[in-house]
């Protein structure tokens, strides 16, 4: 981590590039690619990584076919401020030429970043204004080449960067990317310098101009609309919003002329009378606002039903419109200024109305979009919009803005409806469908979340669009169009739902209610260009909070989204101390199934500490970290960075190039810092920092393929418990809190690595030649169909264990468990016992099941390494 080959190569008295200074990176991780139209034109490739920015030349550009391996020439390290410069190099200075900053973003290593930065293998996701979706940089030549390279090495190396096959692959004339979109994303494509400072503010609030632009007063504005993402971005690039359950509102201030329209531009100002007649307090001349008029139901939750039945009345109090943007203001367009500067200055302006006034500012956070999600989620809210923050406005439907829903919900079109049954009048259900390609395509019925008054009222609409044919292209046949009738395709419903089918169809849809402010024509099936969770495949939700107090929801979410107020919501703090480490985000939940939080994880190493700690003492670790929660990306880390906390212990360890630093967790503080950077998995070598070439546990890993049944998988642990006791080994089991048992030895440290590995593979191969049908000691997955793989591979020098007592990066959040011989049976799983449970079991214990494993001073001998010998 040093720039001193970046310094050497410059005269900074001459050229503009900034001298820059190692510096510590964030938790988001930048990558930022540079148009060099030097002596030939290139790209250059930057992922932030250790305070500094690892760079390649790309002669020819990324591409976004998956085929096209392009050339990637390692070159050294450059500052983290080079990473958004743009300007001209000067002649006969190194690199002369134009910069233009191409592209930036975020990027998420897939792996340990410094392993496979490392190795040459560095697999990543970008999320960037251009580039996104699944690449990898791979480095070409020998292994030597590979051991030699260090993140300061001068040398420069042959890479290739790849993009990976996902849905942001493209093929033909579509991968060529750099042809495609050649601006800088350092000056929006719709940016306008004004020729004088502007003052944009009547009220003398302050305002940053860069971006805005002297335009006359629009009669309308088409709204910009998000695109739907299978999960919330990762980075602090993102800012967060709650995703409201109303109706798009644009609102025009003219002098004392307020107007309010839908998103496709229909006026309802008479509609929403109270919301314009606020809107007439604002000390503005002119504005164009956005955001979304919602209604609150009796227990003060937003409620689309609740805003449809206030249009039908008078007083409309409970209507509130939650503005989230300012678009226009005061002769200047604003559409090209970033997106958190309009905030700033929308928010500015909204704090002059009165307390009780009906406008409110939409409030959000800055990074942690997961986080906001899982509240989402918790309070049964519909989701979240997450914003790149730098973005400007586009008026038009844009992956700047990404709608993340906690459940199935659109709108379908009404094409038909059937007859009622048993007790129900009017109708039964109604047919669904959306547009595609022109055609209406059926998409399932659906027949409850209906009231007598919903009945009623949209029987009364449906009979006079009663038709004699189908609107749909493929129709229901048979029993499924048995008393239908068919409809004009007018009619919009919203629905939420289960899941769509294969065959095109919704899954135990609910109705809503009816949408009058979206045409029929328009309705499409929401679908994702986002990759969905490679692991989880989906967003799961995470159960209802049972302790959060029945408040106003939105002021509730509200308020968690104010940095200010954090630490005053019970159901989301901003931080909070567990044994004296301080916990940032505490309520991010970490496990999707069992709604565990961080807090919770440290809460519990908090509780059985005193059972943890012995087996982690003096150990080297590899560390499953999960920074945004199980299910998401998580990747291995070994070795020590310098964002490692300080209670973590430090050791250095021999490898194949020399030494490495590894973490050790000595401490309770050091484990709940580790809770902290989002480890999930605590993996223990088996050796101590006193005796690392020298192992004191022998670790058998009884992993069983899919088709293998439990009570085998017990079998197969007694009968390596007889051996072991045969040769005169006692040992302890332990669940893994995955799919099998480990039958752990505790011994001497007497024996190098190199004998004992040997002695274990040996009594693993006698089991799998005594009993070949059951058990197999070879690695090959295609050789272990219907067996139990007898996993020795464990018992080498740099191999890793989970250690007894921790969490496994799955869901339901299980814990791998020291257990009694005797407890082995059918009800006992290798997932039993999870975070949520083991602290009954604990209390409910007489004795610690493996309370002589520390005590037991038992020795491998020569005759046991003999074992099997004639």
């Amino acid at each position: 981590m040093t720039l001193a080959h970046y310094h050497a190569k410059r005269d900074f008295a001459i050229t503009p590039e900034p001298r820059g200074t190692v510096r510590k990176s964030g938790t988001a991780l930048a990558f930022y690619v540079q148009r060099h139209d030097a002596s030939h034109l290139h790209f250059d490739f930057r992922l932030e990584l250790d305070g500094t920015l690892k760079s390649w030349a790309i002669p020819k550009g990324p591409s976004l076919n998956p085929a096209d391996k392009r050339l990637a020439v390692h070159v050294e390290d450059h500052p983290l401020d080079y990473g958004t410069f743009e300007g001209s190099i000067p002649a006969h200075q190194y690199g002369a030429g134009n910069v233009l900053l191409w592209d930036c973003g975020i990027w998420t290593p897939d792996v340990d970043p410094h392993e496979g930065y490392r190795k040459g293998n560095l697999k990543f996701h970008l999320q960037g204004e251009k580039l996104s979706g699944g690449w990898a940089l791979v480095r070409m030549g020998s292994a030597k080449d590979a051991e030699d390279a260090t993140s300061t090495r001068p040398a420069k190396e042959n890479w290739l960067l790849i993009k990976e096959r996902d849905g942001e692959a493209r093929t033909g004339d579509k991968a060529n990317i750099t042809l495609a979109r050649t601006e800088s994303v350092a000056s929006p494509k719709k940016k306008k310098i004004a020729a004088a400072q502007p003052n944009l503010s009547a009220s003398a609030i302050a305002v940053d101009p860069h971006g805005a632009a002297p335009a006359a007063m629009p009669l309308t504005m088409a709204p910009q609309l998000a695109t739907l993402s299978d999960r919330p971005p990762v980075g602090d690039a993102w800012l967060t919003e709650l995703k409201f359950d109303g109706y798009r509102a644009l609102c025009r201030i003219e002098d004392s002329a307020v107007s309010l329209f839908t998103r496709n531009g229909n006026d309802w100002t008479a509609k929403w009378r109270r919301i314009a007649e606020a809107a007439r307090g604002l000390a503005v001349d002119q504005a164009w606002l956005d955001g979304e008029i919602v209604a609150l139901d009796a227990d003060g939750k937003s409620s689309f039903q609740a805003l449809q039945s206030q249009l039908k009345k008078t007083g409309q109090q409970q209507l509130v419109y939650y503005v989230f943007d300012l678009v226009y203001l005061n002769g200047f367009d604003l559409s090209s200024m970033a997106l958190i500067e309009r905030k700033r200055l929308l928010a500015e302006y909204l704090a002059q109305l009165p307390a009780d006034s009906p406008i409110r500012y939409s409030d959000h956070l800055l990074g942690n979009a997961q986080e906001v999600f899982d509240h989402a989620a918790v309070h049964g809210l519909e989701g979240v919009i997450a914003k790149r923050a730098s973005s400007y406005y586009s008026h038009e439907r844009s992956r700047d803005w990404l709608k993340v829903k906690t459940a199935h919900r659109q709108e379908f079109v009404i094409g038909g409806y059937t007859d009622p049954a048993a007790k129900r009048d009017r109708f039964g259900a109604l047919l669904l469908g959306v547009y595609d390609a022109g055609e209406l395509r059926y998409a399932g019925r659906v027949g409850t979340g209906f009231d007598q008054a919903t009945l009623d009222a949209i029987f009364q609409r449906a009979v006079k669009l009663e038709t004699s044919t189908t609107p749909f292209a493929a129709p229901p046949t048979g029993i499924s169009a048995r008393g239908v009738h068919w409809l004009e395709p007018l009619l919009v419903a919203e629905v939420k739902f289960a899941e769509w089918t294969s065959t095109g169809a919704v899954r135990h849809a609910v109705f809503i209610a009816l949408r009058e402010d979206k045409p029929a024509r328009q309705i499409r099936r929401e679908t994702s260009p986002i990759v969905a969770d490679r692991q989880t495949g989906a967003q799961q939700q995470p159960a209802r909070d049972t302790v959060a107090s029945p408040r106003e929801e939105v002021v509730v979410l509200q308020a968690v989204l104010k940095k200010d107020t954090l630490a005053q919501s019970s159901t989301a703090e901003a931080k909070c101390t567990v044994a004296g480490v301080e916990l940032t985000h505490p309520s991010r939940i970490l496990f999707a199934q069992s709604n565990t939080t961080k807090r919770d994880l440290a809460r519990y190493y908090e509780q059985v500490a005193v059972r943890l700690l012995p087996h982690l003492q003096n150990r080297p670790l590899s560390l499953v970290r999960c920074p945004h929660g199980g299910g998401t990306q998580c990747f291995f880390q070994k070795h020590v960075t310098d964002a490692t906390a300080a209670e973590i212990d430090r050791i250095q360890v021999p490898e194949d190039s020399g030494t490495a630093t590894y973490m050790m967790a000595n401490t309770l503080e050091a484990v709940i810092s580790m809770v902290q950077m989002g480890v999930l998995e605590l993996h223990t070598w088996g050796a101590s920092a006193n005796h690392l070439t020298q192992p004191d546990r022998l670790i058998f890993d009884l992993d069983p393929a899919p088709d293998v049944a439990w009570q085998d998988v017990i079998d197969a642990a007694l009968l390596m418990r007889s051996l072991l006791e045969q040769i005169g080994l006692l040992s302890f089991v332990k669940t893994t809190g995955g799919k099998g048992l480990h039958v752990v030895v505790p011994i001497r440290p007497h024996h190098h690595w190199d004998i004992i590995k040997p002695f274990t593979r040996k009594l693993a191969e006698h089991l799998a030649t005594l009993m070949p049908q059951r058990f197999t000691a070879k690695m090959a997955k295609e050789l272990r169909g219907g067996k139990i793989f007898i996993d020795y591979l464990r018992n080498g020098v740099g191999a890793t264990a989970v250690a007894a007592y921790s969490t496994r990066a799955h869901p339901n959040a299980p814990v791998s468990t020291p257990i009694g011989w005797d407890e082995l049976g059918p009800k006992l799983r290798s997932d039993t016992f999870t975070l949520s449970n083991l602290g009954a079991r604990l209390a409910a214990e007489r004795s610690d099941p493996w309370k002589e494993y520390f005590s037991l001073h038992q020795r491998v001998t020569q005759d046991m390494l003999n074992f099997g010998v004639r």
